[in-house]
């Protein structure tokens, strides 16, 4: 594989790790005998996640994974007032309410894993 494509197939398994972990933490934290954390995903029409630039989607990952605008910004090397305006343009771009929204649509058309 070359360079970018092998880092891209990396995070990609870095991030289907996270998601796993973050779902497994969530279900232990759970009384025993209790039912599982379960995430369905309907379609939610009229939004989509498939307008969002490159830069938008890493921004996402971030959120997704819980960090603050100013985590980003320094994960990024980025301005949190540029953070900001990536999270203002994802909104409108995707016609999602909030940002809780957008996570839901951009792993259901398979942008975040």
């Amino acid at each position: 594989m070359k360079a970018p494509l092998r880092q891209q197939h990396e995070g990609k398994e870095l991030r289907a790790q996270r998601y796993k972990k973050w779902l497994k933490s969530l279900n232990k934290s759970r009384p025993s005998g209790s039912v599982p954390v379960v995430i369905q995903m309907t379609p939610i029409s009229g939004k989509t996640a498939t307008l969002l630039s490159e830069r938008e989607i890493e921004v996402l990952q971030l959120v997704s994974f819980g960090y603050t605008t100013e985590q980003i910004a320094e994960e990024l090397f980025l301005s949190s007032h540029t953070i900001t305006n990536h999270r203002k343009n994802m909104l409108a771009r995707s016609r999602c309410a909030n940002l809780a929204e957008l996570v839901r649509v951009a792993i259901q058309e398979d942008l975040l894993h």
